[in-house]
């Protein structure tokens, strides 16, 4: 992968409409060869870790037969908590290793790269420097994230598509809510190749990804991460 790999089609677009939302979706935003060769990883990575959690309790576990009953009993604690609105969260997780592989390596170099980082400043009009925290996630049926504000993670926040033919029906839906958390006031669909920037200011912005459906064929994967 070379440092070129991405591709800010209509600058002026995105930064008029970021101005106006603090959000904006980026469609295309990775040569077409280099989003299918990332979508290939999502596909055969084997890597995986359940990541659960609520409240301020984190459970991780390798996904695989060995931790099947305690993945399985970690995930109905996770279901009760949520029924009772706590903030909880189920999905796997990968990319964050020690060791890094060579895709994985690549994508962060890009994602720090001055040029990229230039185009995100110019877009959001933010000082942003440093990339963050940026990990793998996959959703499956029954997979979540309820609402959360990303306060202290970092100033921006992303999300790099890499889902193919998702539908709204299948959930997975990434709404943002008003600052009460009664009603959500924007909704963004996951998209092929497609990259979502908003803004997290000091008090954070309210959040979450909707429950995925069940039984549903297709996983829902993403790049995600944070600008400081």
């Amino acid at each position: 992968m070379e440092s070129t790999i991405f591709q800010f089609q209509d600058i002026e677009k995105y930064t008029n409409e970021f101005q106006l939302e603090k959000k904006v979706q980026i469609p295309m935003i990775l040569k077409e060869e280099v989003a299918e060769q990332l979508f290939k990883y999502c596909v055969l990575e084997k890597n995986w870790t359940l990541s659960t959690g609520f409240d301020q309790m984190k459970f991780q576990k390798k996904v695989g037969k060995p931790f099947e009953k305690a993945n399985a009993q970690q995930i109905k604690k996770v279901q009760d908590k949520f029924k009772n609105d706590h903030f909880s969260y189920i999905f796997h997780r990968s990319m964050n290793n020690d060791t890094p592989s060579y895709i994985e390596f690549s994508i962060r170099k890009m994602m720090s790269s001055p040029a990229f980082i230039e185009s995100i400043q110019q877009i959001t009009g933010l000082e942003v420097t440093e990339l963050s925290t940026l990990f793998l996630s996959k959703y499956r049926g029954g997979h979540f994230l309820s609402p959360h504000s990303d306060k202290g993670n970092g100033k921006l926040a992303f999300v790099l598509h890499l889902t193919k033919g998702w539908k709204p029906q299948y959930g997975g839906l990434l709404h943002f809510m008003n600052t009460e958390k009664t009603e959500v006031v924007r909704t963004f669909c996951p998209q092929f190749n497609q990259l979502t920037i908003f803004e997290v200011p000091e008090k954070g912005i309210p959040h979450y990804v909707s429950h995925v459906v069940p039984y549903i064929k297709q996983d829902r994967f993403a790049i995600t991460g944070w600008y400081k």
